[in-house]
């Protein structure tokens, strides 16, 4: 598996049925060596009959969020075409696109009206006020002074409250996400007031209302995920908030009848080890049910890849019931929820990332081990289904190698899900133990790009779901809060050995071990609390737990996992979680690898580690990418992706082969 390979592989995803031709709408996404970034065209699949061929429909390259009308007769989507996000719409018996939207800020999702004869979208307004879209323009010869003085300085940020940025979105600016009415014909209309942020709008059958998410813009306030809902009532033009609990909420569908919410939520005092429920609102009673926490599994997809596929996935009804993905034990299933009742569909080793449903037939995106993104429609009832991958570019010979499956069993009888790829070739081989970030997420049945690389140059890949990954219940996940580097650092050991123990043909005396974020902060406590591994690379990765307190993005709201007091009044539960404290015991060769525009953990957590490990003459080097947020390694510019491969690859070469 060549990591230039990376430039070959398409996904699928943000699937939606016609709904009067037998047709299936998605984006396509693949990279683009050219132009150094992802592209995006809208495809066409039939739904009925023996050829499932997909043809584009759009020639992109930025087009995503297919959506037809209600008639059939215009196929919107978002589209970067005149510069910024816009609505565009497609007329379905032939033509080109004709644009919907020219506003200023751009446009984040729009929904079509029951009547189709216009939409509400979701624009990022500044002051309140509708503008069309304009590129920015330098001063001419003839500006005034004070024109001078606010175009020059435009750039300044005066920050005045505790939240101020966030990872990969950066510095917030003085806009705010707004609900703007669309019609075909007319003029529009802004619905919100311009003072805080609305997201993702749904229409009442009738049309006579839309719900939608609410946040409240006061950076003050208790917790800045509490997301709540809103009705907007058409006619009146006014707002009732409904009474849930301060939640983080996402997902709104309403229910065909218009009677029932369903919607999915998290606790933000959970601080991200909680489980992610499905809930239904009788809006009549304003009664809540929880269809889902009795399983004891997350609603919605936790699995980890480096080759992600677009997806609009949310709670979908059919009948009295709601249809939702779960994530369990390293799978993601469609799965049926109603009260008193939950049934798993087409069950497999395999992760299904988005999903549609029209009448009796449903399409699932689906991606496995082997096989980043296909698509699989099939009809209820059916026993199975039949998967169309996307194109790659391998074939089964020469393509990715799958891996074998084992449960290793920590001192303390905890039992930790385990993964080892091997290369095809005869051992024995040099061993990477990868760590997945998080530490709330999940590995599991799907492809990994950087996996496969490392067993084409040669190495084994052994990687874990240790305590504090989802979907293996609540308390597995929230067993390391505050608590890093202890149950979770046996339970990575525990399923390497068990690897080192299970397959004979891998090296147990040339180690390597690698991870991200989380995964990272893994990698600096294990090579600075032992000298097992011969070579190590850590990525975007947790060094010091006190000074990302002030610097990162969310540090503040982590205070209650070390207590009551803040950091600089209580430093010590802060300084002995950070592996900074035993950098003097790290004696592994080290890379280095960091993003200047990381907020999530800032680019002084890398250099910190790499200014101590240079002072004591240690082996380390530091790589720096400009330009990239924390998660370059899945949707970072592609030729960044491909040095960060190609870097992690030659390192181990070099101490592993060497």
């Amino acid at each position: 598996m060549a990591i230039d390979r990376l430039w070959d592989i398409a996904t699928w995803g943000q699937l939606v049925f016609d709904p009067l031709r037998p047709r299936l709408y998605f984006t396509e996404s693949r990279p683009d060596k050219r132009k150094n970034r992802m592209t995006h065209r809208i495809m066409m699949m039939p739904s009925d009959g023996p050829d499932r061929t997909p043809s584009p429909l759009t020639a992109g390259p930025s087009d995503q969020r297919p959506t037809p009308s209600p008639d059939g007769q215009w196929l919107a989507f978002l589209s970067r075409r005149s510069g910024s996000a816009q609505v565009w719409r497609l007329p379905l018996q032939g033509g080109e696109p004709v644009q919907v939207t020219a506003i200023q800020g751009g446009v984040k999702d729009f929904r079509w009206s029951p009547q189709g004869n216009g939409l509400v979208v979701v624009a990022h307004i500044e002051d309140g006020a509708l503008q069309r879209e304009q590129a920015a323009t330098e001063p001419g010869a003839d500006a005034s002074e004070d024109e001078l003085d606010r175009y020059y300085n435009r750039d300044v940020r005066h920050i005045t409250h505790q939240y101020y940025k966030l990872d990969g979105e950066g510095f917030f600016d003085a806009g705010r996400d707004q609900l703007v009415w669309v019609p075909l014909d007319g003029e529009m209309t802004l619905w919100t007031d311009g003072k805080d942020n609305y997201a993702e709008p749904v229409w009442s059958p009738d049309g006579a209302f839309v719900y939608c998410l609410y946040r409240a813009y006061d950076p003050e306030g208790p917790h800045p995920g509490i997301v709540r809902v809103k009705r907007f009532h058409l006619a009146s033009g006014t707002w009732t908030q409904l009474p849930l609990p301060d939640w983080t909420i996402s997902g709104l569908r309403l229910s065909e009848d218009g009677r029932h919410l369903a919607f999915c939520a998290t606790q933000p005092k959970d601080l991200g080890y909680g489980l992610t429920t499905l809930y239904r609102l009788d809006l009549a009673t304003n009664q809540l049910t929880d269809l889902s926490s009795h399983l004891d599994r997350c609603v919605g997809d936790e699995s980890s890849t480096d080759v992600p596929a677009s997806s609009t996935a949310k709670p979908t009804w059919r009948s009295d019931s709601v249809l939702m993905l779960l994530s369990d034990a390293g799978r993601v299933t469609l799965t049926t929820f109603a009260e008193g009742r939950v049934e798993r569909l087409w069950d497999a080793k395999r992760v299904v990332y988005d999903f549609s449903v029209h009448g009796d037939q449903v399409a699932l995106a689906v991606a496995d081990e082997t096989h980043p993104s296909g698509i699989a429609i099939a009809r209820f009832g059916d026993a199975d289904v039949d998967i169309h991958y996307a194109p790659v570019p391998w074939t089964a010979e020469d393509g990715p190698v799958a891996p074998t499956e084992l449960w290793a069993t920590e001192s303390d009888g905890t039992r930790v899900q385990t993964w080892v790829l091997r290369p095809r070739t005869p051992g024995p081989h040099p061993t990477i133990l990868e760590v997945h970030g998080g530490p709330m997420a999940m590995y599991g049945y799907r492809y990994f790009h950087e996996f496969q690389c490392l067993v084409a140059a040669g190495y084994a890949v052994v990687y874990t779901n240790p305590r504090g990954s989802q979907g293996y219940g609540h308390d597995f996940c929230s067993a390391i809060i505050g608590q890093w580097g202890d149950k979770d650092y046996r339970d990575v050991l525990a399923g390497l050995d068990a690897a080192l123990a299970a397959f004979p043909d891998l090296d147990g005396h040339r180690l390597g071990v690698a991870g991200g974020s989380y995964g990272g902060f893994m990698v600096n406590w294990m090579v600075s609390h032992n000298d097992r591994f011969q070579a190590a690379v850590t990525m975007r990765s947790v060094v010091n737990r006190f000074s990302a307190m002030g610097s990162s993005d969310m540090g503040w709201l982590r205070v209650p996992q070390y207590g009551t007091r803040p950091w600089w009044e209580d430093p010590e539960p802060y300084w002995q979680q950070s592996p900074l404290r035993y950098a003097s015991n790290i004696h592994t060769p080290l890379l280095i690898e960091h993003q200047e525009k990381d907020f999530r953990l800032p680019i002084e957590q890398g250099e910190q580690l790499y200014s101590a490990l240079k002072y004591l003459g240690r082996t380390v080097e530091m790589l720096l990418y400009p330009d990239e947020s924390h998660g370059m390694s899945r949707n970072g510019k592609p030729w960044h992706r491909i040095h960060r491969l190609r870097a992690i690859v030659g390192w181990f070469d070099r101490y592993l082969k060497g």
